[in-house]
Order: structure tokens, then C-alpha cells, then sequence
């Protein structure tokens, strides 16, 4: 994933499940921001059979915190069942930093 900045709506996060979305219902990128607050974002499934979500930032208060942040899949199915994805840590940065 490339660099993160804080407060800024250029920006696709791109999230390869590992799982066969056939049959989803609802498919969600969740975030715990770094004050351990979480948020959701709906995800838009790019590829079905090849599990690839995406969720393009539409607001720049999407990202309004600096520092570490984690990030991971969840995935509801039509028949009810539901799968969490793997997590991953990535950091946001604040603008100008290097």
C-alpha cells in the first residue's frame, strides 16, 4: 500500500481477501483508528471469485488521524454466514511528513 495521508480523498484502499465472494451479501473494510476507535467503510467487490474489495475515500475525514491504524475484511454471505480477513497494520501520515 502506498503512503497515507491524513485528511486526504485521493485514495483507493485495495484488499485482496484471499476468499471466494460468491454468494456475498455485504462485504465492509472495518479500521481501528490509533485512539482505538473503529470505523467502516463499504467496500465495492472488484473481483468475485478472486476475493479483491476496494473502498475508495470520498471524504477527507475518512483519515483524520495520524499513526498506526489497522485494517481488515469482513464479509457477509446471503445465507448468513459471515468471515473476518486477516488484519493489517499501516501507518497515516501527517501532510509534509517524511
Amino acid at each position: 500500500m502506498k503512503w497515507i495521508f491524513k485528511a486526504k480523498s485521493k485514495l483507493r484502499i485495495l484488499i485482496d481477501t484471499h476468499c471466494d465472494l460468491s454468494g456475498y451479501a455485504e462485504v465492509t473494510i472495518c479500521a481501528k483508528k490509533p485512539d482505538d476507535s473503529v470505523v467502516n467503510f463499504p467496500a465495492v467487490v472488484k473481483d468475485e471469485e478472486k476475493g479483491i474489495i476496494f473502498y475508495d475515500v470520498v471524504d477527507e475525514n475518512d483519515f483524520d488521524i495520524s499513526g498506526w491504524w489497522i485494517f481488515w475484511p469482513v464479509v457477509l454471505f446471503d445465507d448468513d454466514r459471515t468471515a473476518a480477513g486477516r488484519a493489517v497494520k499501516v501507518f497515516v501520515h501527517e501532510v509534509g511528513a517524511i
